[in-house]
């Protein structure tokens, strides 16, 4: 975080007197995932900041990692949204926060049930009134559950997930991703863990039955894979699948029906 954060903090309630003007609206969100669910429920013209990563028009404020404290309090949002890492939120947002008068709101997104917690608690945080966007988090959730649904799976037949490009990033049971291949009672080819980074020789020691690429970046170590072992290569061409937002329901059943489309193992 920026050692500016004090400082302007402190600055601007000099300057300002009493401090900063208790009017607020509209939230700020500090995590691209959480941007993509809110704009997701309709509700994107509620923003009033933003990451620089986010998909959104709103004015940017920075990062947990790297937080402008002067651009968020003149946004002045009622709400903060906030991915927190493993050991919480800075003492600084939380200052800015009370500065303003703003709740913040955070979900830590590394599960499935993480995701669907952020889902269904979105709506009440940006405005417990609306109903159409209460509406959208169910249509999310349900999208959610068909791609999680059971299916018919040879539990002999290993499937490795790993992140499109060259650094080979696999899935474990304990990602969101493993976690979606368990509820589809699809086996996953790696036994433990998370995210880990495999070299060739690990994913030709695991072979696979299928490896499922995810995201559009070019995988040239597929080729090579698939000689050696014989595995099946399936590429989902899906971004939002390496993203823990809310729109995560829609992606996963592409890689479902990836998955289901495939010949039957002989």
């Amino acid at each position: 975080m920026r050692p500016v954060v004090g400082g302007i903090l402190m600055l601007l309630m000099t300057a300002c007197g009493e401090g900063v003007d208790r009017g607020c609206r509209g939230a700020a969100s500090l995590s691209p995932a959480i941007t993509s669910t809110v704009v997701a429920l309709g509700a994107g013209d509620d923003l009033v900041g933003r990451t620089p990563w986010c998909a959104a028009d709103a004015p940017v404020v920075g990062s947990l990692l790297d937080l402008d404290a002067e651009a968020l309090l003149l946004a002045k949002p009622c709400v903060i949204l906030v991915q927190p890492p493993a050991q919480g939120i800075d003492g600084g947002l939380e200052r800015v926060a009370t500065r303003l008068g703003a709740s913040i709101h955070a979900w830590p997104l590394a599960t499935l049930a993480d995701i669907r917690t952020m889902v269904r608690e979105l709506p009440a945080a940006l405005d417990p009134d609306d109903q159409r966007c209460a509406a959208r988090a169910s249509e999310l959730l349900a999208a959610m559950d068909r791609a999680c649904a059971p299916m018919r799976w040879d539990p002999a037949r290993t499937v490795l997930m790993v992140q499109s490009g060259d650094g080979r990033l696999a899935f474990g049971p304990s990602t969101y991703l493993g976690e979606f291949l368990a509820a589809c009672t699809v086996s996953n080819a790696v036994m433990t863990g998370a995210w880990q980074t495999l070299n060739m020789e690990e994913m030709v020691s695991i072979r696979p039955s299928v490896v499922v690429t995810v995201g559009s970046a070019p995988s040239p170590w597929t080729g090579e894979l698939s000689r050696r072992t014989g595995t099946t290569i399936v590429n989902v061409d899906d971004d939002a699948l390496l993203v823990p937002s809310g729109t995560l329901g829609k992606s996963l059943e592409r890689v479902r029906a990836a998955l289901e489309g495939l010949e039957p193992a002989p």
